[in-house]
């Protein structure tokens, strides 16, 4: 999102994070740049409560992920499903000052691509920013897969090591692009965060980041669960993100929510054909 009356001015600096990921198939280190402190995205001690693991498995459960991933890819695009989005901001005593509300149904075409069929969408009543075309593009994309398994050699993996939550021993890797996104490129959207696998299924359990690049714009960090659906699959069923936003003149306090739900196998294919699409509403 934007803000809706900030003019450019000079930019709050930044704090630097610099992460070296492991590059799968290339073997090299990458630099992040300055995003977020480290601890501000997984909390004090980044390696607290991890249990290291062996790394001559490492290659291999990266591949199971990555083949256990597109599996769930391919399941979903043959489900339609439905989606509550609820977009606030926060006042300072914590009251709502706007709310963007995006109620809608999912499918997807025999090319993989979402089709979005919008069946409540009131005007929105936030003001301190703007909802744009990038956000509607991360709540359909990021903030619902994570990383995009369709384009999975554009992301290099780190792992972190193994845990226990509710009973479940999970398996954490972090995520980032092999190149820096750019912020002249505001369509090529990019997951970067940790990501939470099941390590007997290898799928995902939880998803947490945000989407680069930000380029004037500034984006949450989010969560994302899924749970099973059946036996053999997992869908996402919510998203949420409670951020402060930084502009260069003010701060945003922003929250999100989103419920994923009636998740329904399609019998059948739809081709469509590519169309401009419009901005989105504001």
């Amino acid at each position: 999102m934007s803000p809706c009356t900030f003019r450019l001015g000079k930019l709050l600096a930044a704090l630097s994070l610099s992460l070296a990921f492991l590059q799968v198939g290339l073997g090299q280190d990458f630099s992040l740049g300055p995003l977020r402190d480290s601890e501000a995205i997984y909390g004090p001690g980044k390696l607290a409560g991890f249990e290291l693991l062996n790394s001559d498995n490492q290659p291999d459960i990266i591949q199971r992920f990555i083949e256990a991933e597109a599996k769930e890819r391919e399941a979903l695009n043959q489900h339609t499903f439905k989606r509550d989005v609820i977009l606030q901001t926060i006042g300072p005593n914590g009251e709502i000052t706007g709310e963007y509300v995006r109620n809608s149904q999912f499918l997807f075409d025999d090319k993989g691509r979402r089709i979005e069929r919008l069946f409540y969408h009131p005007p929105s009543t936030i003001r301190e920013m703007r909802i744009t075309r990038e956000d509607i593009k991360d709540l359909a994309g990021g903030q619902l897969l994570g990383v995009d398994i369709t384009e999975a050699s554009k992301y290099q993996f780190k792992f972190i090591g193994t845990e226990v939550q509710n009973s479940r021993d999970l398996v954490a890797i972090d995520v980032t692009p092999l190149v820096q996104p750019n912020p002249n490129r505001m369509s090529e959207r990019f997951f970067v965060g940790r990501i939470w696998i099941d390590s007997t299924s290898f799928q995902i359990v939880k998803t947490r980041g945000w989407v680069e690049p930000q380029g004037k714009q500034r984006f949450p960090m989010f969560e994302t669960w899924r749970e099973p659906f059946n036996a053999v699959l997992a869908f996402p069923v919510r998203t949420e993100a409670d951020d402060i936003l930084h502009f260069p003149q003010y701060d945003v306090h922003y929250r999100i929510k989103v419920r994923y739900y009636d998740y329904k196998l399609f019998a059948c294919k739809v081709s469509i054909k590519d169309v401009d699409e419009g901005a989105p509403n504001q």
